[in-house]
């Protein structure tokens, strides 16, 4: 059925950008984002309320405020992942330091009936932090990446001795094959990638010039998306609560990495790419808390995240060097000058959420949350039938996507207690891969990486004084992925699959004053 989907999108328009599912998993990382506190939950605070971060998911929650509030916070995150491939591990380590959440909130008391107070709210946070570091080495038995740059030279085939830095810029051949052909992997017969022998009967195969027996692969992730939310809400008569939010979100993302394919004589070859994202979007958000007894502490909520309906420009570029000193950089004057930059729109998914929490008196509060989002509605939106292929792939290689947060606080008079869980499922289908017969022309990264579900475990503690407090969270996060450097079209599977483990650690301050 695949096959036969793939099938039909080859006679789509393909756009020139690199946009594909593999490169807009920071839109669609669910992981909790906000206050140490909030954090120290598990980000499960929807019916709960009472932190300003909780605009973020339920713009209701902060209309359980009767006083102003002021944030900010830092993160402290190392981030490791571990390959494993064929019996070889390889590890790979980042950390670094992120300011990661600053808002206020002011507390209007109406003195009216029914409307109790309204409140105003901005925050500031990081809404997803991109930052990883991956490794992969091994014995390749019989792959090789070189197939697959044949499988794209022979889609649209030229002419090697007559090539010319122009042919990078018709957008006609595989840039892929162009910067083989430049790296020179050839032999002295002027034979490219293959080498043609005879069988006993006199037929031809062909046999690869170079034919590796290891690869090694490095990437270095960074960036990330930050959303700065305006809230207003409202408290009815102390029974009804409800928000709303807007939100803007500003994307920052890039990735560098290094491919290489060797033989007894040493590296045959060496691919690096180069990919950015970079731009802006908004989206509206709708909360609702209810205290349906009049005389209990038991709340319940619901609310919804409209798309986020980005604008976004990639920018990329990519270098393939010889094992003769030979290649050519798609930077190079003769070609652009610079890196290839494509503007386009993007629209993700819509959210919704249910939520309950109950507290016994002052000093145990208790959380559940629950949020969907179909991540296959993920959008292209120009218009264009050249985002035709894209959308079609992302529909049938993603899924529905089930978050599930649970929290508790416990208060022992000014200093309070917090632990939480996420579970946060994957959005990629189990055979989902990267075709690159869909992929645009300039689109030289063939890996790709399917990210499976992501356990996430929180605990935290806070000082509250009388105006002044400070909050100190930690989340630790794991998930597995399968990782592959290229999926062969001919023999319909992934070249040899690593199994990457990625656990993270945050360190999450916060200082406050309430007023």
């Amino acid at each position: 059925m695949k096959r036969f989907l793939y099938a039909i999108l080859l006679f789509l328009p393909l756009a020139l950008s690199s946009q594909n599912m593999y490169n807009m998993s920071a839109l669609f990382d669910n992981s909790p984002s906000g206050s140490a506190r909030f954090l120290s939950m598990g980000g499960s605070m929807g019916a709960l309320g009472g932190d300003i971060s909780v605009m973020g998911t339920n713009p209701a929650g902060t209309a359980i405020y009767r006083s102003s509030d002021f944030n900010l916070s830092w993160m402290l995150d190392v981030v490791d992942s571990n390959a494993l491939l064929n019996g070889k591990k390889t590890l790979a380590n980042y950390n670094g330091t992120k300011f990661n959440n600053a808002g206020f909130l002011f507390t209007f008391d109406v003195d009216a009936s029914p409307v109790k107070f309204v409140n105003f709210g901005v925050d500031f946070r990081r809404k997803a932090n991109v930052g990883n570091n991956l490794s992969v080495k091994g014995n390749y038995d019989g792959f090789s990446q070189q197939y697959l740059i044949d499988y794209l030279y022979q889609q649209n085939s030229f002419d090697i001795d007559k090539m010319t830095a122009d042919m990078y810029s018709n957008f006609g051949y595989s840039w892929l094959a162009l910067l083989a052909a430049d790296a020179n992997i050839t032999d002295d017969e002027g034979n490219f990638l293959f080498y043609p022998e005879k069988n006993p009967d006199g037929t031809l195969y062909y046999n690869l010039i170079y034919n590796p027996d290891r690869f090694g692969y490095y990437s270095e992730e960074r960036g990330g998306l930050d959303v700065f939310d305006v809230n207003l809400s409202a408290n009815i008569d102390d029974r009804v609560y409800l928000g709303a939010t807007l939100g803007y979100y500003k994307l920052d993302y890039s990735r560098y990495s290094c491919y290489y394919e060797a033989d007894k004589d040493g590296e045959i070859y060496t691919l690096e790419n180069n990919y950015k994202v970079n731009g802006s979007g908004f989206d509206f958000k709708l909360g609702a808390i209810f205290r349906p007894f009049k005389y209990s502490p038991f709340k319940v909520a619901a609310f919804v995240h409209t798309p986020v309906f980005y604008k976004l420009v990639d920018s990329s570029w990519a270098s393939m060097i010889g094992r003769f000193g030979d290649g050519y950089e798609t930077r190079h004057e003769d070609c652009y000058g610079d890196e290839l930059y494509v503007a386009y729109s993007l629209r993700t998914p819509w959210r919704f959420g249910a939520s309950m929490s109950y507290t016994f008196g002052k000093y145990v509060a208790l959380n559940a949350e629950y949020e969907y989002s179909d991540i296959s509605d993920i959008m292209f939106t120009d218009g264009a039938d050249a985002d035709i292929a894209q959308n079609e792939e992302i529909s049938y290689n993603l899924k529905s996507q089930h978050t599930m947060r649970f929290g508790a606080e416990v208060s022992l008079g000014k200093f309070a207690f917090r632990a939480g869980y996420n579970y946060i499922s994957s959005p990629f289908r189990a055979d989902a891969f990267k075709f690159m017969d869909n992929a645009a022309v300039t689109d030289t990264s063939t890996e790709f990486i399917n990210r499976f579900d992501k356990n996430i475990a929180t605990c935290g503690i806070g000082y509250a004084g009388e105006m002044l407090y400070f909050d100190v969270a930690y989340m630790y996060q794991r998930q597995n992925a399968d990782f592959s450097t290229y999926y062969d079209a001919d023999l319909e599977c992934p070249a040899p699959v690593a199994s990457v483990k990625t656990t993270s650690h945050s360190v999450v301050a916060s200082v406050g004053i309430r007023f």
